[in-house]
């Protein structure tokens, strides 16, 4: 009860304040969409993916055994909401709307609280939390993009458009800057940083001003799925992965927990900026994000016992 009164305080009422905070807002001066979208994509995403790439600390031999578990398991997932997506006959936009929900998770925002709460302050348990982060960050500027906006325009514009992301561009020079060691200036720093750590409040914000014209009980059972898929088929695909990769104590623990997060909220920008079923998403976020309460109580009771 302790974990699960931890996790509410600490974790899951103040994002939910947040995304309240978007609904009424939004309710009462009704938010300009586009402009939080471009806010978001064009200057806090960028400076974010920025930030924790060239923050990330790690071995090189823990990096890739890390970078290659998440990789099989993000690929097993996005297999397996593809077969879902095919037997439910979801449209194009539904599909990669409901695939986006399933492979995209929020272990920045709630993973690292949740991490630092269940491990107490555990510096290797935090190392790895920031490695899937990273992993995190990168899937969504890249899959994500490339598989939200091609069901609009197709692949050959989405990689055009890709090149004109300046997340894209981020994301490169936060890892040249960390793997050559090089000191970025305070006057560039003090900005970026500020955008990163504000980042979250935007985001849920507009979320939540998403979600107020949104009807609930739309697409219930479709949202019911991918929160299934999301909190209690992707812990069970990482207990058999980690160990098929021979992982154990802390290392393994870490990764169970992250497979157990809720949806991004980046999959509900994606289908915003890209006009891609931006209701489903967003009701995907919020609708996972109340049942980890309780699913991610299990899964942080479960780390040590199982592995």
């Amino acid at each position: 009860m302790a974990i699960l009164y931890n996790l509410m305080q600490q974790v899951v009422l103040p994002i939910m304040l947040s995304i309240g905070v978007g609904v009424l807002l939004h309710r009462s001066f009704k938010l300009e969409m586009n402009t939080l979208s471009k806010l978001l994509f064009y200057y806090y995403i960028p400076a974010l993916a920025f930030v924790k790439i060239y923050e990330a600390k790690a071995t090189a031999g823990l990096l890739l055994a890390i970078f290659g578990f998440l990789a099989v398991q993000f690929a097993s997932l996005y297999l397996l909401s593809l077969l879902i997506n095919k037997i439910c006959r979801h449209d194009k936009k539904m599909g990669v709307a409901f695939s986006n929900s399933v492979v995209l998770t929020n272990n920045g925002n709630v993973g690292i609280p949740v991490n630092d709460l269940a491990f107490h302050h555990n510096p290797l348990a935090m190392s790895v939390q920031m490695v899937v982060v990273l992993f995190e960050v990168i899937a969504v500027f890249t899959y994500g993009i490339i598989n939200t906006s091609s069901a609009q325009v197709g692949l050959g514009k989405t990689l055009r458009q890709l090149g004109k992301m300046p997340v894209f561009y981020c994301l490169i020079l936060g890892l040249i800057c960390n793997v050559r060691g090089i000191k970025v200036p305070d006057f560039i720093w003090i900005p970026m940083s500020a955008a990163a750590n504000g980042m979250l409040a935007l985001a849920l914000v507009a979320i939540g001003a998403q979600i107020a014209a949104v009807k609930l009980g739309k697409d219930g059972a479709k949202v019911l799925l991918s929160s299934a898929v999301r909190l209690l088929v992707s812990p069970a695909l990482s207990f058999g992965l980690i160990h098929l990769f021979q992982l154990d104590g802390i290392v393994a623990q870490t990764l169970w927990i992250a497979s157990a997060m809720p949806s991004s909220r980046n999959s509900a920008a994606l289908a915003l900026e890209y006009h891609n079923e931006p209701e489903f998403a967003a009701q995907a976020v919020l609708v996972s994000t109340l049942l980890s309460c309780i699913t991610l109580t299990v899964a942080v009771y479960l780390a040590p016992l199982l592995f």
